[in-house]
């Protein structure tokens, strides 16, 4: 394909949205022509290259003609240690197909992300639950059951993204519970983020699935929402500790450390007089002090289900119409332990 209209000096800030706009198509139809990929229309080939002319887009002279696609592999600012193992190894999928990969982070403003959308990004992997409002294909998980039908302010439709996997969440919960449960348990506490979506679905099964929901006054009261960080962890486990949780489920793995350093500033220890469980499984929760019991997640497995869910797009297929469902592990090391009577 000739790229010379694309590889022009022209001014600058011009974006792939620009382009589309100026010939009526969406992004993903101008990244497709520009890519030399996939079959186009001959009638909309001629308006995308049209309008490249007209807006003066510039694509870089780096970018020649290839075999692949872009693709933007984006992970959280502070990702988890199962969502960049997730990522890495999708990106290992994506790059034996031949495709190239840009790996934005999802940055409050969405600068970096806009920038490979800008760059010809044709579809979106993020192995995270959030909904990104953009004009290309978003491919991410779903907890199980769960779809979402946002409408934007303009009328439009955002949350149809192509799931590549549902995550059983609500298992997960579960299974957190009756181990605790077992040990005696009852007054169990949540430390999760204070936004997010993953937060909000932790929050709204916690509630749900507690085993003293019937006789507890409020459950509020046993859920710290903190930043995810490990002063969020310290701060958390001293809310929780203060409302008498004898154990608590940790969201993030820098909040949960949190938890183990503000039970030793209290002279405390994990797990007599504190039983942990975090969510996602790393090297580094085997060989905190104590071994953490975790939820874990099939990260090989969801890596292979987002690497195949965005071939089916790069390659022009439908998307995957019915994806796996996984549901998290419990792992019992050594931060839970009997309720101390």
């Amino acid at each position: 394909m000739e790229f010379s209209a694309c590889r022009r000096l022209r001014r600058m800030g011009v974006r792939l949205k620009d382009v589309a706009e100026r010939a009526g198509v969406s992004v993903s139809t101008v990244s497709r022509v520009l890519g030399g990929r996939d079959a186009v229309a001959e009638a909309t080939r001629a308006k995308v290259m049209s309008a490249v002319d007209e807006v003066g887009y510039q694509r870089s002279t780096l970018l020649g003609a290839a075999a692949g696609q872009f693709a933007a592999v984006s992970l959280p600012e502070n990702p988890e240690h199962w969502q960049t193992d997730v990522a890495r190894a999708a990106i290992a999928h994506l790059q034996r197909a031949g495709h190239a990969v840009m790996t934005p982070y999802l940055d409050a403003e969405g600068r970096e992300l806009r920038a490979c959308l800008d760059a010809g990004a044709a579809v979106i992997i993020t192995p995270t639950f959030t909904e990104l409002d953009v004009d290309v294909p978003v491919v991410r998980f779903s907890e199980s059951g769960r779809r979402s039908t946002a409408v934007r302010t303009d009328g439009m439709m955002v949350g149809r993204d192509d799931i590549a996997a549902e995550i059983d969440l609500r298992a997960g919960m579960k299974l957190a519970f009756d181990h605790l449960y077992d040990l005696g348990h009852r007054r169990i506490g949540l430390v999760c983020k204070d936004v997010g979506e993953l937060a909000e679905i932790l929050k709204e099964n916690f509630g749900a699935l507690h085993p003293a929901a019937a006789i507890a006054p409020n459950l509020d009261d046993w859920i710290a929402a903190v930043p995810k960080t490990f002063a969020g962890g310290v701060e958390a486990a001293s809310i929780l500790r203060d409302a008498a949780c004898t154990a608590v489920i940790t969201q993030s793995a820098l909040q949960m450390y949190g938890v183990f350093e503000s039970m030793r500033r209290r002279r405390l220890s994990v797990p007599r007089d504190l039983s942990v469980i975090g969510i996602g499984d790393s090297s580094t929760m085997r060989f905190t002090n104590p071994p953490a019991t975790v939820l874990s997640y099939d990260t090989e497995s969801l890596a292979e289900a987002l690497a195949t869910a965005a071939l089916h797009i790069l390659d022009g297929n439908p998307p995957v119409a019915v994806p796996p469902n996984f549901r998290p592990r419990l792992l019992a090391r050594a931060s839970t332990a009997a309720v101390r009577r």
